[in-house]
This record gives structure tokens, sequence and C-alpha cells, in this order.
């Protein structure tokens, strides 16, 4: 597998865990607490686990494409600026919900089986890292939206063909 083809199947995996994410919420959940809890804390973990490479691989080879040739010079400098924002943010959103896990005065498994802490946290540090986490989250959220439609507009406005650069070439044939 080469290098451009891991980046593009940990960039669909991030979006699919960060959507899960997103619509799986413990607090807002009809699930038991518990389950739910253990859930995205599993979620979560995985998570971390992808953005580990990925931000690995950036650090090491830096970002992977360039702004394309039709762009005008606004949309470079965005499209440069948005991926230098989702590189950091990602990792950022990822280390406040583990200090979130591991300041929790209760004991949290991922998936109800990986220790994740050992539940002798403060509430009030707690709910400040779950405050920060949301807010970590939140802002990622909108990036990652501009982000969306930035490339559809590339794609089917400017007719660039970025889509086909960033989806795996099994895809291809429905773009």
């Amino acid at each position: 597998m080469t290098r451009r083809s891991a980046l593009k199947w940990l960039h669909w995996l991030s979006l699919a865990l960060i959507i899960y994410l997103y619509l799986v919420e413990p607090d807002d959940n009809s699930v038991p607490p518990g389950l739910a809890l253990a859930t995205h804390a599993g979620v979560g973990l995985i998570l971390s686990v992808v953005v580990l490479f990925w931000t690995a691989i950036y650090l090491r080879r830096g970002l992977a494409g360039r702004a394309g040739p039709k762009l005008p010079g606004w949309a470079k400098r965005f499209h440069g600026l948005n991926h230098r924002v989702l590189q950091f943010g990602l990792p950022v959103m990822v280390a406040t919900g583990a200090l979130a896990g591991l300041l929790a005065p209760f004991a949290i498994h991922a998936f109800g089986v990986v220790p994740i802490n050992p539940g002798v946290g403060s509430r009030s540090l707690h709910e400040l890292a779950e405050e920060l986490h949301e807010i970590a989250f939140d802002t990622l959220l909108i990036v990652i939206v501009l982000h969306g439609v930035f490339h559809l507009w590339r794609h089917f406005l400017l007719k660039d063909n970025a889509l086909r650069i960033m989806v795996p070439k099994l895809l291809h044939k429905y773009l």
C-alpha cells in the first residue's frame, strides 16, 4: 500500500469514526449510560490510533497534497490553512478526550473490556476536561464541514477532480 492510499483510508476511517462519535454522545443517548460511555471510549481509542498514524506520517513527510493549479489565490491559502488546522486539531481533540477519560472519578472500560483509567479522578477536573473536549470537538466539526464543502466546490464547480484524488480507486467509478 502506498503512502497516498494509506492516507486515503485513514482519512475516510477518521471521518466515519468522527461521525459516529457525533451521533452517539454518551450524555445524549437512550442506551444505558455505561454502555454508551464504553462504546464512546472504545471508538475514541480506535480514532486515537488512526490519528497517531496519520500525525506521524504528517510530521515525517508533511501534507500529502498540494493546492491544485485551478485554485484561485484565496483557495490555495485556504487549502493549506484548512489542512494544517485539521492536522493539529485532530490530535488536540483526541488528547482532550483522553484527558477527560483519565480524570474521570469513575472507571471507564473501552467497549466494556479495555481499562482506560483507575476511576480515582477529580469530578471538577473531569468536568473541565469534558468541556475542553467538547469545545475541541465542536471546533473540529466546523473545520471538517468547511473542508468537505471546499472539496465539493472544487470537484463540482471548479471541476478539478478533487474527490477523485481523495477517494480510494474502488470508488472512482461513482465520481
